[in-house]
């Protein structure tokens, strides 16, 4: 088991982000001894949000049905990704054989790599958010009728 968990390895593009957030974390004087662990978060934070995406994208095709995710699932979800991401970087110091594997990347190419590292973010957030977006820059009342949907689905009136 203990061998197999050595092997893990994340995708090549999630490896590359871990570097540029690892080089950007580094140029702080008070992150420089935990840039991994900063760097490793700043990841788990959109894969986080994937519970919300889920969400939004059920709301969309099941419009009768929605389904509600309780605190504890959704702090289930949250530790899975967090431990995921723990044996994807930092177990056996995975993250220094992936610090060696892009070093070659000059400074210039890292600064458009922070830009594709803010733009994944973006994404990510942008999808999890979209339905408070539509709701206060287009004023489409989409958490309105989800919200009744939700506390109609629980018995509960207003």
């Amino acid at each position: 088991m203990k061998e197999w968990l050595a092997n893990i390895r994340p995708p090549k593009f999630l490896r590359y982000l871990f570097f540029i957030g690892y080089c950007w974390y580094r140029s702080f004087r008070s992150e420089r001894e935990d840039a991994q662990v900063s760097s490793m978060l700043f990841l788990a934070l959109p894969h986080g949000m994937v519970i919300f995406i889920l969400d939004n994208i059920s709301s969309i095709c099941y419009k009768d049905s929605i389904e509600v995710f309780s605190n504890f699932q959704i702090l289930l979800f949250a530790f899975f990704i967090l431990v995921v991401h723990y044996y994807w970087f930092l177990y056996n110091k995975k993250w220094k054989s992936y610090i060696e594997e892009f070093r070659h990347i000059r400074r210039r190419q890292q600064k458009i790599g922070l830009i594709y590292l803010f733009i994944y973010l973006f994404v990510y957030l942008l999808l999890a958010l979209y339905p408070i977006i539509l709701e206060d820059v287009f004023g489409i009342e989409v958490m309105e009728k989800r919200i009744s949907q939700v506390l109609g689905s629980l018995n509960f009136t207003i």
